[in-house]
């Protein structure tokens, strides 16, 4: 769930209130915040299996993955908080930071507080970072995957359902789509 505040904030007050927050992560878009509440049973094991099958799949690799605690700054006034992450650059993966700004990867699981902005503020946002080759949006509702692919200039939409084989180009990764919802509880309670 994402509370949005209407008053506006300097980027300087944002990082003292994301530094000092205990219990609340906040996303930060041109001097307005949004509060990241907890997520659901199936949002939370999504995310889990996608950045378990990633950990061992870059091991050895100049790639390093992480989760929705790593924030990423694609521009000056934005920070977001993905739900997985992958970057290659040295300037991401060799520095101890508090942020990325080089990813190659950008993993949402869709929440129905949050998809409108991952579908269109979000995407916006990635698809201007040069860096960023793909872009992943997973439901929790049901077996789908929808990947927006760099190629040139252009963005490559795909969507994968129940029964078909996800690749990730930018990180050499394919599995079965069923891989992301393992142990995913389908009744109707999240």
């Amino acid at each position: 769930m994402v509370m949005s505040y209407e008053r506006w904030i300097s980027l300087e007050e944002y990082l003292e209130l994301d530094r000092t927050s205990i219990d609340v992560k906040y996303e930060y878009v041109d001097g307005r915040i949004y509060a990241m509440a907890g997520g659901s049973t199936r949002h939370s094991l999504i995310a889990t299996n996608i950045y378990a099958m990633l950990r061992p799949h870059l091991r050895g690799s100049p790639c390093r993955v992480y989760d929705s605690d790593m924030k990423f700054r694609p521009s000056e006034e934005v920070r977001y908080y993905p739900d997985v992450t992958v970057s290659c650059d040295p300037r991401d993966t060799q520095v101890i930071k508090h942020d990325l700004s080089y990813p190659r990867l950008v993993i949402e699981v869709l929440s129905p507080s949050t998809e409108l902005r991952d579908r269109t503020e979000k995407l916006a946002h990635y698809q201007k970072c040069s860096t960023i080759e793909e872009y992943v949006l997973v439901s929790q509702d049901r077996q789908a995957v929808e990947i927006y692919t760099r190629s040139r200039k252009k963005w490559v939409y795909q969507m994968f359902e129940s029964g078909e084989e996800i690749e990730l180009t930018s990180i050499d990764f394919h599995c079965p789509i069923e891989a992301f919802y393992e142990d995913v509880p389908w009744s109707t309670e999240s």
